[in-house]
């Protein structure tokens, strides 16, 4: 399934829009599934797990030099990108079964992707790897070294946006791994990359809210008891930071697999109904009749 694309960008307020229809029909999907925000926190206390076993190792590597430091790196980059990978996998896997009216099941769906434990061990190598590359390129003293990995930064970014889900749905190779995943984004996302920024900024102006009513409540009791107010506000706002980033997560992770299950199926999410996806939000022609669909991966029945 591929989508057309009229010529000429779109504006702010478009861009906002499409971020906000997006939001609030993967926030339906939240509604009705909550536990799917579990992933992005399984993600998230791994990630900072490793970064806790990680950080002294980190420092004497630093100190001792020779190389060694890119070594520490690499093995923390892949650790951690490999859970990262993992859960954001079952997040998908699991939006999947949603949109097939399954209810998608936090260890059905990690034992689903057991199975593609082989791409995501591939994937976590390269992604390392790549980050590596782009890290000393964006510390180097050269300026025009650092430009490039700036550049290629947001080039790897836009050719792996859609990695999780060909991981999860795909059998492909190592090659065609990341050419599925950059025609996904051109074809589904071409000129509305500014839709990213919507759901971003809701998100942001969510976190806030839930900050001022962690403040709102909390400062009160400060006045009165200022030791036990203080470590209820802190608590509180950390409370509504966390919440802010796994509303994120998961809208982004239900988003990304509502489009690449359109893009994949030629079908429109049930819980996506205010979503244009023919149009993909008035901005892109009627897409092409499906050309076949990919075998191997995790198929929906």
């Amino acid at each position: 399934m591929a989508f057309g694309t009229k010529s000429g960008g779109i504006g702010v307020i478009d861009r906002f829009k499409t971020g906000w229809t997006l939001t609030k029909d993967s926030f339906s999907v939240i509604r009705h599934h909550p536990k799917l925000m579990v992933f992005p926190l399984l993600a998230g206390i791994s990630s900072f797990f490793f970064f806790l076993i990680f950080f002294v190792p980190l420092l004497i590597a630093n100190l001792v030099g020779s190389g060694l430091e890119y070594i520490v790196l690499f093995a923390l980059y892949f650790v951690t990108t490999f859970f990262s990978t993992y859960f954001s996998a079952a997040l998908v896997y699991g939006a999947n079964e949603a949109f097939h009216g399954r209810e998608p099941g936090l260890r059905d769906s990690m034992k689903a992707i057991n199975g593609r434990l082989g791409p995501i061990v591939v994937w976590s190598a390269i992604a390392a790897t790549v980050s590596i590359i782009i890290k000393s390129l964006e510390e180097s003293d050269n300026p025009i070294a650092s430009i490039l990995g700036t550049l290629f930064a947001v080039g790897w970014s836009i050719m792996t946006f859609f990695i999780v889900p060909v991981i999860v749905f795909e059998d492909v190779s190592v090659t065609s791994m990341f050419k599925k995943s950059g025609s996904t984004f051109k074809d589904t996302w071409g000129e509305t990359i500014g839709a990213g920024f919507g759901i971003s900024l809701i998100s942001v102006l969510i976190g806030i809210g839930l900050i001022a009513i962690a403040l709102v409540i909390s400062v009160p009791v400060a006045a009165v008891f200022p030791g036990p107010g203080i470590v209820l506000g802190i608590m509180l706002v950390g409370g509504a930071f966390v919440m802010a980033y796994l509303l994120n997560q998961t809208v982004w992770g239900i988003a990304k697999t509502a489009l690449y299950v359109y893009a994949r199926e030629g079908e429109q999410p049930e819980e996506f109904e205010n979503f244009d996806f023919e149009s993909l939000g008035g901005r892109a022609e009627k897409p092409a009749e499906p050309g076949g669909q990919s075998t191997g991966g995790i198929k929906a029945d």
